[in-house]
């Protein structure tokens, strides 16, 4: 449990992706056009399958992937271009990323005595130092020219690499411009004492409970105890940005829920933007202020948690977030109700009017129904016409699947304390204040 907090960030911070684009040489494009706000002290959430771009886009924020187009603002300094170590970020790995031949300590403390911290330089009158960075200027105009020769070049003999010199003269063009108009802080660099070293990385260690592990290396740790040496190695740096890329991935379930709730707090505690990559659905519902889902380098949807779970924008993310996951019914919409498989639901008047209104062109009328497995209403019945194929028992719930057809069926979420086992006659409706209409094509919501 964590008891305390280091030390409070007191300055605002905030993190801007506009436009960004990430292609690779062999011309696939791993994120397109991403564009996201991301105010202080906030906890965002990436999340997706495997492939989706997540990792991709926070790997640009850290500076370890380069950005093709688009441009990132880190407490609004464009940093496209600027070091890793110097975009006052850290980053928490997968894998832990811990030096084996070293101690806790040293663990924690080796990112302290290798970066140097900056001072703002300032004047003779003691005012902070802003000026017009002319060596971005000239570094950006120089890869113009060159840009340019490329595109003459291509429009002769290679046209098919066109459009991509065009990307960069574009991205390339944005970068001078705001140099042009945008005075850049100076700073002058200087060395942590040793003191200052040994005083953070004990506060880290006390936050994270690991003060009587500091001289044991990391294979003397549980995978609890390493992860937690891994965020101490960042939090000891005390910055403005926190970048997690699936750190609990590694750990067992029931770690991983000890670990989240650890997150949380620190989080809280640190006040600093945290940006979190996972896949697990659960991990960004349960700790993110905001989500965003991710699908095919695509941003799906941003929003809270609540808001993502009850106004899915397509059927892509209905089924993504919650779990179980929302059951999908091909049906079709008839005059003020939809029917499926021989069950008709009605629909209230203002949800018959959005369906009216958004299939009068269409012949089929067909639609997809998504219902979640809570909003799904079981009751026993001996003379049901459906019996349930599997009951899963999770303490205080149940989840019943049973078929509706001989190719969908459904699973439902309930409480009860009846004993109820596989076979059993039921009978089932919807809770339709709960009830979601997708088109069938673009799987686009219509409610």
């Amino acid at each position: 449990m964590i008891l305390e907090f280091v030390e409070e960030n007191q300055n605002m911070s905030s993190v801007k992706l506009v436009n960004i684009n990430k292609i690779y040489p062999n011309n696939v494009q791993a994120v397109f056009d991403f564009n996201l706000e991301i105010h202080d002290k906030e906890f965002i959430a990436f999340v997706g399958p495997s492939g989706c771009g997540k990792t991709t886009t926070l790997r640009m924020i850290a500076g370890l992937e380069e950005i093709t187009s688009g441009m990132l603002f880190i407490d609004d300094r464009l940093v496209n271009d600027v070091a890793p170590k110097d975009r006052d970020i850290a980053m928490v790995f997968q894998s832990y990323a811990l030096y084996p031949h070293m101690n806790v300590f040293n663990n924690m403390a080796f990112g302290l005595k290798m970066r140097k911290v900056p001072v703002p330089m300032l004047d003779k009158e003691g005012k902070e130092i802003y000026e017009i960075d002319k060596k971005m200027i000239a570094k950006y105009e120089k890869q113009l020219r060159l840009f340019l020769a490329q595109l003459k070049i291509a429009e002769e003999n290679n046209p098919e690499s066109i459009e991509e010199i065009q990307r960069n003269i574009a991205a390339t063009e944005e970068k001078i411009e705001y140099y042009r108009t945008t005075p850049v802080q100076k700073y002058r660099y200087v060395k942590r004492s040793k003191k200052e070293i040994e005083d953070s990385v004990f506060r880290a260690a006390s936050v994270l409970q690991l003060e009587n592990y500091l001289d044991r290396k990391p294979d003397a740790l549980s995978g609890g105890q390493r992860q937690r040496v891994a965020l101490g190695r960042a939090i000891v740096r005390k910055v403005k940005v926190f970048l997690m890329d699936e750190p609990l991935s590694n750990l067992d379930a029931k770690l991983r829920v000890q670990m989240r709730t650890e997150i949380i707090k620190l989080h809280q505690r640190m006040e600093a933007i945290t940006i979190y990559v996972t896949h697990d659905q659960t991990e960004a519902m349960t700790m993110a202020d905001r989500i965003v889902v991710m699908k095919d380098g695509y941003i799906q949807q941003i929003g809270a948690p609540k808001e993502i779970y009850d106004h899915p924008v397509n059927k892509f993310v209905a089924g993504f977030i919650g779990a179980p996951a929302m059951n999908f019914i091909e049906g079709t919409f008839e005059k003020d109700h939809l029917s499926f498989f021989g069950y008709d639901i009605t629909l209230s008047p203002e949800r018959t009017k959005i369906l009216q209104e958004a299939l009068k062109d269409k012949e089929d009328k067909k639609v997809i129904i998504g219902v979640r497995p809570e909003h799904i209403i079981v009751t026993p019945n001996e003379e049901g016409n459906i019996a349930l194929q599997i009951v899963e028992t999770l303490g205080s719930e149940l989840l019943l699947h049973f078929n509706i057809s001989e190719n969908t069926s459904l699973c439902a979420k309930v409480i009860t304390n009846d004993v109820v086992k596989a076979g059993q006659k039921v009978n089932f409706t919807f809770n339709t204040d709960f009830l979601h209409v997708f088109d069938s094509e673009t799987e686009v919501a219509y409610f």
